[in-house]
């Protein structure tokens, strides 16, 4: 850094506005202005004495002070003392609150402003790390915990800085400041279920013809709106219920050619299938499709999603095959249960090219790795960035294919939809090399018949006359 930029080199090195403010009051720092408001709105610089005299490119005028603003802060926020506080969203136009704290997997530290002076033990929190001063002879020392965050900087800067090598973009999401790695893997993702298991179910054979296969294929062009949007699971590992909820959604969509449309509810599959399941943190794909072909699921409208995983309010388990509809919670309203047949394991791309196009979307898991919370738009590739750190399984939903050039090459890739909102990716979706088995995602691909036979229990006439599928090439009527 310049030497201009060292007015405040007595106090701890940190990148938050607030950990500044306690600083100020821990080594007594005198204000530049003696008229401020120790608490007022964005007046920290002002608070402390710094840099009266800076012009940057990027710059916010604080009363009458100017704090350093630059691309140093927004990478190393947790090693320099001059930063403005508001530099995230003025300079970089993005707004750097933290999850709702109701909804955090822990509690973070916080930090009062006006209890500055309670001898020396402040804690407060950088990124995911709690810290505290700690006086050691006549120096003030910041000592902080070490624990690996779900937002490093510098590793979204080197895939900013090299995005024509990897062919995807990156972002900051305000969402996962704060959050440590750990649960971010725990309550972002929540597939409990072994690769290995999965491998042991034998995939079926696909009987199609090449030709039939063509080099795009999307199902939201096809029935539009009448396919899901990604939902944002929350702060709770529920991407297990979530996508097979959805991908059951999609199938009854598609093989009633669109006129039972309703969606289904994750929330009955997270609160109710109790089979070695962990709610929010985490469960086996193999026995959600086996509790969802015994049981069947409410509609969503019946059960909405809220991302808890809270007792179970719908009294499935005590129907029987001839009880077809069920009460909703906390509701004079009813369902209709929605069923599959056996899950089954769809094997090779053009398998699940052929899949997708006939039957319907289907579930995917993927291995997951720190950079992936970043992705922001491209052709998704593990970038092998975070090598060393942990990583997770995360299930997805696949609603299709395209291709595209880059470096004038063809490549081709998945439209999968993620679980973490519309916020997230475009638009909730993510793209993902197609072929080549990237993250492991055409390992474990999985899907069920949706159950048509239950709409010969429905009186709308008009319904069973026009539903229909053809399996084989035989057009099967159910009217």
């Amino acid at each position: 850094m310049k030497a201009g930029h060292q007015n405040c080199s007595r106090m701890t090195t940190v990148a938050v506005a607030a950990i500044m403010v306690t600083l100020a009051c821990a080594l007594k720092i005198v204000a530049a202005d003696e008229g401020i408001a120790d608490d007022s709105a964005f007046d920290y610089c002002a608070e402390i004495g710094c840099f009266v005299e800076r012009q940057d490119d990027c710059y916010v005028p604080i009363s009458t002070t100017r704090c350093y603003c630059d691309d140093f802060c927004y990478l190393n926020r947790t090693g320099s003392e001059d930063c403005c506080p508001d530099f995230m969203s003025f300079c970089k136009g993005v707004t750097t609150t933290r999850p709702d704290p109701a909804t955090l997997p822990r509690k973070n530290a916080t930090y009062q402003p006006n209890n500055c002076n309670n001898g020396g033990n402040k804690i407060m929190s950088i990124n995911c790390n709690a810290c505290k001063f700690q006086k050691i002879g006549e120096n003030m020392t910041l000592i902080c915990n070490h624990d690996e965050c779900l937002f490093d900087p510098s590793l979204l800067n080197t895939i900013k800085t090299q995005n024509p090598q990897f062919g995807w973009s990156a972002k900051y999401y305000s969402e996962f400041w704060g959050v440590t790695y750990d649960d971010g893997l725990k309550l972002r993702l929540g597939t409990l279920q072994s690769p290995e298991k999965i491998l042991q179910t034998v995939p079926v054979k696909a009987v199609f013809h090449r030709d039939d296969l063509k080099s795009s294929f999307d199902l939201r062009k096809v029935f539009g709106n009448k396919i899901t949007d990604p939902i944002d699971q929350g702060w709770c590992g529920a991407s297990w219920a979530i996508s097979t909820a959805q991908v059951i959604t999609d199938r009854f969509v598609i093989i009633t050619k669109g006129l039972m449309c309703d969606t289904l509810s994750p929330k009955h599959l997270l609160s109710c299938d109790n089979d070695l399941q962990q709610g929010c943190q985490g469960g086996h794909l193999t026995n959600a499709w086996n509790w969802v072909r015994t049981f069947g699921l409410v509609t969503e409208e019946c059960y909405p999603y809220d991302g808890q995983a809270t007792g179970c309010a719908v009294q499935s388990n005590q129907r029987n095959n001839d009880n077809l509809i069920v009460s909703c919670p906390r509701s004079e309203k009813t369902s209709p249960l929605r069923r599959v047949g056996l899950m089954y394991r769809v094997a090779t791309e053009e398998g699940i090219m052929d899949e997708i196009m006939n039957w319907g979307s289907v579930q995917a898991m993927m291995k997951v790795s720190k950079e992936f919370f970043m992705y922001e738009s491209g052709v998704y590739r593990c970038s092998k960035l975070a090598l060393g750190s942990k990583t997770g399984y995360h299930t997805v939903r696949i609603v299709g294919w395209g291709e595209e050039q880059q470096n004038g090459e063809t490549v081709k890739y998945w439209i999968v939809s993620n679980s973490w909102g519309l916020w997230w990716g475009e638009k909730g979706y993510f793209r993902i090399l197609k072929g080549t088995n990237e993250c492991q995602i055409e390992d474990f691909v999985v899907a069920a018949m949706a159950d048509i036979g239950d709409f010969y229990n429905i009186p709308d006439q008009s319904f069973r006359e026009n539903a229909s599928y053809t399996l084989n090439g035989t057009k099967i009527d159910i009217s």
